[in-house]
């Protein structure tokens, strides 16, 4: 099929997560690699609001990719901070500071720029990113919450995230029926079976495989690096890879950046970085003042 099979979102972002889940149980069970979590019944259960907003960031990303650009569902991504102060307000009773806050303004302006003469605009990927982005923000605060209540029990971040993406792939199967593309898993599996074969599309099964393995290896490593960087310094890190992503996916796939789209991308990268850091200008202005006096 022309497409390689693009049109299976949900497929493939479901077969991502098994394969994540699959290296995760194969650690608990190898030897001296990682101990398991000992939980109940109710602990595990407690997990599965996080692994819910894990399969809904994960698929609305995937989803985005295939409805439209990839450069351009990255650039809605990069606006994730917009989405993490609004659920956080409004749910988490968390407070930001009037410089973050304006600081979005360059950061809605960019994807708005960027999107304004996108000829590979769609609204279900601008959709399916922002809901990529909600999720995003909710798993991120639920994350805190199931690691201050159960922390102990689980272990170990790895475990942690090892459990969440049980979880997701667990409740992200059944939209697989609810979206309708179980009725063609024939052409599904036919895609998978023919990779590496004359007349198939890429490499297709490999690039399934190995983006669902390194899509969990990255998260970990993220949450992890969560705990030994400050939030500024693991915000700006991400904000480098959002812009390199961007552009590299625009080689990658021939996707004309044109100059709107990277006057846009580069202030919506911009702000996201200003964000990071806004709270911290200050201070360093002050220790700047401090030593000169």
């Amino acid at each position: 099929m022309a497409s390689g099979g693009a049109e299976f979102a949900f497929t493939n972002a479901f077969v991502q997560l098994v394969v994540g889940s699959i290296y995760a149980i194969f650690l608990w069970a190898a030897p001296d690699a990682r101990t398991p979590p000992k939980l109940t019944f109710a602990q595990v259960l407690a997990v599965a609001p996080l692994g819910l907003w894990a399969a809904m960031a994960h698929a609305g990303a995937v989803y985005a990719m295939t409805a439209g650009a990839v450069s351009f569902g990255q650039i809605v991504k990069a606006g994730e901070p917009v989405f993490a102060v609004v659920v956080g307000f409004v749910f988490y009773s968390q407070k930001v500071s009037l410089a973050k806050i304006l600081c979005l303004i360059p950061v809605i302006g960019g994807i708005a720029i960027a999107s304004a003469k996108e000829l590979d605009f769609t609204m279900m990927s601008l959709l399916a990113a922002s809901t990529a982005n909600v999720a995003s923000a909710f798993r991120g605060s639920e994350n805190k919450k199931v690691m201050a209540t159960i922390g102990s029990a689980i272990g170990s971040v790895g475990n942690a995230y090892a459990l969440t993406t049980i979880w997701a792939t667990v409740l992200l199967f059944p939209v697989i029926f609810i979206s309708g593309e179980f009725s063609k898993f024939d052409q599904w599996l036919a895609i998978w079976k023919a990779d590496g074969t004359k007349g198939s599309v890429g490499n297709f099964r490999y690039n399934i495989i190995m983006s669902g393995l390194t899509f969990y290896l990255y998260n970990e490593v993220s949450t992890m690096a969560l705990k030994s960087l400050s939030g500024v310094s693991h915000s700006v890190a991400n904000t480098a890879k959002r812009a390199v992503v961007i552009v590299g996916s625009a080689i990658a796939f021939g996707e004309d950046m044109g100059f709107a789209k990277s006057l846009g991308c580069s202030i919506a990268i911009g702000g996201t970085f200003l964000y990071a850091v806004a709270d911290d200008i200050p201070k360093m202005l002050g220790m700047t003042k401090g030593k000169t006096a």
